[in-house]
């Protein structure tokens, strides 16, 4: 049986997506809206660093959210989109949710009791 998703769909290649405790937090933030709802960009370090330390969003120092950000925009939302999640507008700074998004919600939350899905990049 394949895993949800578009390219390296196999289990192994889902688990290490899903490996990353960031892009996991991304996802889990995102499949909070609606598909085709649409997200600046600059909002999501903010709530992903702020679950990260415990913090709220708006008492998430520069340096983290700019870390953050820059993490998301060079590497998580290229992963994400790449699977067909979401839409991300490199230009725009925004991302669109997708349908299969929610597909991957529960695996998100499985991901975390797999031995190997560890915390890969």
């Amino acid at each position: 049986m394949n895993a949800p998703g578009g390219a390296g769909s196999g289990v192994a290649e889902v688990l290490n997506f899903l490996g990353n405790q960031r892009r996991l937090l991304t996802l889990r933030y995102l499949a909070l809206f609606e598909s085709g709802t649409s997200i600046e960009v600059r909002h999501v370090p903010r709530v992903v660093r702020g679950v990260e330390t415990g913090n709220p969003p708006r008492n998430v120092g520069t340096a983290d959210y700019e870390s953050a950000y820059n993490g998301l925009i060079q590497t998580h939302l290229p992963k994400i989109e790449k699977r067909g999640l979401v839409q991300y507008d490199e230009r725009r700074k925004t991302v669109t949710v997708e349908e299969s998004l929610e597909q991957y919600v529960v695996l998100t939350t499985l991901a975390q009791f797999v031995p190997s899905a560890g915390m890969a990049g």
